[in-house]
């Protein structure tokens, strides 16, 4: 007997994969690796041997999640000819998306930074490509990449906190990123005048 479909749930390999992934990515954003395939069938509306044929197991849509984001950053920095602008982009993109961020911060505190795409994975490839000169680049990296998370997973609540609370959100990211570029140019941060403590 044909199973016949039911009104709502999604049945082709397209329809399939885009439900699950995005029911992933709220749920991966929220509860990290946690999550069971049978809550993303539910939340996506599929069923659960859909997910299996057509987008593998956890771990296969963990990274499908990511590689979008992934490309999105590569595409945003390429273009740039200094560390502090590709710096100004990632933190606009970063928190535009911070369910990305979220994800990435379960994956590493979860241990599973084999699950990253591989520009994630070392903390900061894509920004290293851009300022190879300097033995500082690494520490400006490291601002640059603390900002963007911290802002991503504690922005809201900062704002929410804040004596101005009623503030335009997207015009204080737009101030943030434009002070975190100038932080990275700052002359403490040449070559060579990075200092330990």
């Amino acid at each position: 007997m044909a199973e016949s479909k039911s009104v709502g749930k999604a049945w082709g390999r397209d329809e399939v994969r885009h439900a699950v992934l995005r029911a992933a990515r709220t749920k991966f954003a929220a509860k990290g690796m946690s999550v069971t395939l049978r809550e993303l069938a539910q939340d996506a509306g599929v069923n659960l041997g859909l997910i299996h044929k057509h987008l593998g197991n956890k771990d296969d849509i963990v990274r499908a999640v990511l590689v979008r984001n992934s490309q999105q950053s590569a595409n945003v920095v390429e273009s740039v000819e200094s560390l502090a602008d590709a710096v100004r982009r990632l933190f606009l993109v970063g928190v535009a998306d911070p369910d990305y961020v979220r994800i990435v911060t379960w994956l590493i505190l979860e241990g599973r930074t084999d699950l990253l795409p591989a520009d994630e994975a070392d903390g900061g490839a894509i920004l290293a490509r851009i300022d190879q000169s300097s033995d500082s680049a690494d520490v400006r990296i490291m601002l640059g990449l603390a900002a963007i998370a911290g802002w991503s997973l504690f922005g809201s609540e900062i704002l929410n906190n804040a004596d101005d609370a009623g503030s335009d959100r997207v015009n204080v990211e737009l101030r943030m990123a434009d002070l975190l570029a100038a932080i990275v140019e700052l002359p403490e941060f040449a070559p060579g005048k990075v200092k330990s403590p």
